[in-house]
């Protein structure tokens, strides 16, 4: 075989590797988002079930709960928990919300449920490690889907402590597992069609590369063609002499005798007959790290407010107690609290409470950016910034003021938004933990919401941090 046919072969052969390389590419980049959105998917749905539950299991009274039994039902302290289900079945997705009690046998039976086809009181409760955990006193949520006479679902428990710390009762709240399945089929549908269509360009590219190689090749036979004479004569005198001898000649010859026996003009880099593959490869990889970076900002952005949420709150605050313990610390906490929320809830609808939330996030990110703003939960946001001090913190709170007037003068009166706010500067004869940092700027805080209260109701007015 010729040394020129067996270069178009190594070519066809490093252009078959090539090809593969891409289609592997492609299938682990389809494999790896689809993962990914799995796993994003269910830690949001995992992490809302538990702020519906932790929420609801906040605004219950545990002695009364821990107290109740079938002869209740219809007194204050039965319908004031019921109400309270209500309000978050009425108000927030979900299917289900009811009370939940552990036996003295072990088992669990239901309390109150405010649905339409309501559990009847006492009716037994299938047993989950998730709902052992909340009799336990942690607030859990189910790994699997379960199924029961109502169907089948995701459920997540919370613990209502009653007035000794004790564990009264349990928050239940259940989410259609079918609506999870069909979010998640949705996304593996988009990310396979994704994949598809990339492969089906890198297809089509690498047969234009293939085209583009044979007439390069074609062009190297045909120059090749007029030397072939020569180069048969020169095959057996290269092949016996010894790389040494080839070394000895003049630069220029040596590299034409390695040339004709190799079949390759080593004057050009090799890399050039493969950088279009070569780029589409590239391509392929720069795609791929962008759909990473989208879903890296899904999972640590709140839905609600744009702002940070409660995943890259965690991890920013692991970093400030890191940076504490080594000696390099120097941060500020700022706690806002929005004034009268829930009467906008209740008075104005669900919706409008969401809008006045993200118009006070658009507020705090202007004045203290992007990176800086976490909502966490609730009608509460957390400001953590870097190098600032009690001066700096004034300043921009006086901004956040000046912000929020400006908002107010445009609406409606019974629609304007409030603040409370404090804030507290790490000092590190002061304070050992970023928890007591934001203590400190809670408490803060919540003297700012007792003077709102006292000036809007011409007396002190006790509240509760929410």
């Amino acid at each position: 075989m010729k040394q020129s046919e067996k270069q178009v072969k190594t070519s066809k052969r490093n252009f078959v590797l090539a090809l593969a390389l891409l289609l592997l590419t492609n299938a682990l980049m389809g494999f790896t988002l689809t993962s990914m959105s799995k796993k994003t998917l269910r830690q949001q749905i995992n992490q809302h079930m538990l702020d519906v539950a932790n929420a609801a299991a906040r605004q219950l009274n545990g002695d009364e709960l821990g107290s109740l039994n079938i002869e209740d039902k219809g007194n204050d302290a039965y319908n004031n928990a019921l109400e309270i289900l209500l309000s978050f079945q009425d108000s927030i997705k979900l299917d289900y919300i009811y009370g939940v009690r552990q036996e003295s046998d072990g088992s669990f039976t239901f309390t109150i449920d405010p649905a339409d086809d309501p559990a009847e009181f006492g009716q037994p409760v299938q047993s989950t490690k998730a709902l052992r955990n909340a009799a336990n006193g942690k607030a859990d949520v189910d790994k699997e889907a379960h199924t029961d006479e109502w169907g089948r679902f995701y459920s997540a428990y919370s613990p209502v402590f009653d007035s000794q710390g004790n564990v009264g009762g349990i928050v239940g709240v259940d989410f259609d597992a079918n609506w999870y399945d069909e979010k998640l089929d949705s996304h593996r549908a988009v990310i396979i069609i994704l994949s598809a269509v990339t492969m089906l360009l890198g297809i089509v590219l690498s047969f234009i590369i293939l085209s583009q190689n044979r007439k390069r090749f074609a062009k190297l036979l045909t120059s090749l063609n007029d030397l072939e004479k020569e180069m048969n004569k020169l095959d057996s005198r290269i092949v016996t002499c010894s790389v040494e001898k080839l070394n000895m000649l003049p630069p220029s010859e040596s590299e034409l005798l390695k040339t004709l026996a190799s079949g390759e003009d080593l004057s050009k880099p090799r890399t050039d007959e493969y950088e279009t593959l070569y780029t589409g490869i590239e391509g392929v990889y720069n795609k791929f790290e962008r759909y990473m970076k989208y879903m890296e900002s899904s999972t640590h952005q709140d839905d609600i407010t744009n702002s940070l949420n409660k995943i890259a709150y965690k991890e920013k605050i692991i970093q400030l107690d890191k940076d504490i313990e080594s000696g390099y610390a120097s941060f500020s906490v700022a706690f806002f609290d929005i004034n009268g929320l829930k009467r906008i809830y209740v008075e104005h609808g669900f919706d409008e409470g969401e809008t006045l939330l993200y118009n006070c996030s658009k507020i705090l990110r202007s004045v203290y950016g992007n990176d800086s703003v976490y909502h966490v939960t609730g009608d509460e946001f957390i400001v953590l910034e870097d190098y600032n001090d009690t001066d700096d913190m004034k300043a921009y709170f006086s901004a956040v003021d000046s912000a929020i007037e400006k908002y107010n003068e445009t609406a409606e009166p019974e629609k304007r938004l409030s603040v409370a706010k404090g804030s507290a500067t790490y000092k590190a004869d002061k304070y050992s933990s970023y928890r007591e940092v934001f203590k400190a700027a809670k408490a803060a805080c919540d003297a700012d919401k007792a003077l709102y209260y006292e000036k809007k109701m011409g007396g002190y007015r006790k509240h509760s941090s929410k």
